[in-house]
C-alpha cells in the first residue's frame, strides 16, 4: 500500500485494496453524468467536482495507485484536451470537465488509455448514430465506457496499465 510505503500509520483501509472502492464510487458519479447527458444533453458540474475531489482524496490518502503529481498532470493534460475539444465544437463543456476530472482520477500514466478507450467508444456511438440518422450525440456515455475500460485494466494490471502489459514499457 502507498500509505505503508511512505511510513504513514496503518489504517483499517490499508488492510485491503481500496482501488476497487475508488473505481466503484467514480462509476456512480459517471453514471449520474451519463443519465443526465442522455436526458438533457448536460453534464452536471457537481459530478465533475465530486470526481475531482475523489481523485484528490484518493491520491492524497493513498487509496489507489495514482500519486498526487500523477493526478495533477492527468488533470492538466485532460483539461487541455477537453478544452480543445470544446472550443473546436467536438463536444460540450460538461464533457470537457468530466474528462478532466477522470484524467485526475486515472493520472497521467493511464490518460492515454482513457483517451483511446473513450475515442473508440465515441466512434462506435457516432457510427450507431449515423446509421440511424442522428446528427448529434451525447458524449458522456463514450467517456464513461472509456473510464470503465481504463479502470478495469488498472484493476487487472495495477500501477502499470495496459501499455506495460502489452509492451513491457511504461510512460514514466
Amino acid at each position: 500500500s502507498p500509505a505503508l510505503a511512505m511510513g504513514r500509520p496503518r489504517s483499517p483501509l490499508d488492510l485491503v485494496s481500496t482501488t476497487p472502492l475508488v473505481a466503484g464510487i467514480a462509476i456512480g458519479f459517471v453514471t449520474v453524468a451519463v443519465v443526465s447527458d442522455l436526458r438533457s444533453r448536460t453534464v452536471p458540474d457537481w459530478t465533475s467536482v465530486a470526481l475531482l475531489l475523489l481523485a484528490a482524496l484518493a491520491s492524497t490518502i493513498g487509496w489507489h495507485e495514482v500519486g498526487v503529481a500523477d493526478a495533477a498532470i492527468g488533470l492538466v493534460l485532460a483539461f487541455a484536451l477537453g478544452a480543445a475539444g470544446f472550443y473546436s465544437g467536438a463536444f460540450g463543456g460538461g464533457d470537457a470537465k468530466l474528462l478532466a476530472a477522470l484524467g485526475a482520477l486515472v493520472g497521467a500514466t493511464a490518460l492515454l488509455e482513457l483517451l483511446l478507450a473513450t475515442a473508440l467508444a465515441g466512434g462506435v456511438v457516432a457510427w450507431w448514430a449515423k446509421r440511424r440518422g442522428i446528427d448529434t450525440i451525447a458524449y458522456a456515455p463514450a467517456i464513461a465506457v472509456g473510464y470503465a475500460l481504463t479502470a478495469a485494466v488498472q484493476l487487472c494490471t495495477p500501477s502499470r496499465g495496459a501499455l506495460h502489459a502489452l509492451t513491457g514499457a511504461s510512460l514514466w
